[in-house]
């Protein structure tokens, strides 16, 4: 792994970890310990377990698609979109099985809320600086 890959990985790795640390949080403690005095704070507590993962889980899968050996120009140069197709399309999906669910509970607020994270993430990329999204070289370089 060559250290321009190195750092890349790290970078991307290190935005999964953060929104992970964030869905973590609220979901496990924040919001089983809001008395919910305020409506703005429930809802956005309420939002975030979908927010959260919508941003994280395509930095996730950007390092993923990355460390494929492939030829393909579509998943080298459109890694990121490749990565948040399968994450919305994942958590969509989850948010419609969850309307068979006696205990979950589904919401067209998380879907929109989760077509939301995926625009942040790709802001994120947008504004990421070029040696940080540029898998193309380094793939080739391993060999």
């Amino acid at each position: 792994m060559t250290k321009t890959n190195t750092k890349t990985t790290y970078y991307w790795f290190s935005i999964f970890a953060l929104c992970f640390l964030c869905f973590q949080a609220v979901s496990y403690y924040i919001r089983p310990h809001y008395s919910g005095e305020s409506a703005i704070i429930s809802y956005l507590l309420g939002i975030a377990p979908n927010f959260f993962p919508a941003i994280g889980i395509p930095a996730l899968f950007v390092v993923f698609i990355m460390q494929l050996k492939t030829s393909s120009k579509w998943l080298n140069q459109k890694n990121y979109v490749t990565a948040n197709l399968i994450s919305l399309c994942g958590l969509i999906a989850w948010e419609f099985i969850q309307t068979s669910s006696k205990k979950l509970h589904f919401d067209w607020n998380d879907v929109l809320w989760t077509f939301i994270g995926a625009a942040i993430f790709h802001v994120i990329w947008v504004l990421t600086p070029e040696r940080l999204k540029d898998v193309g070289s380094t793939i080739q370089s391993q060999g």
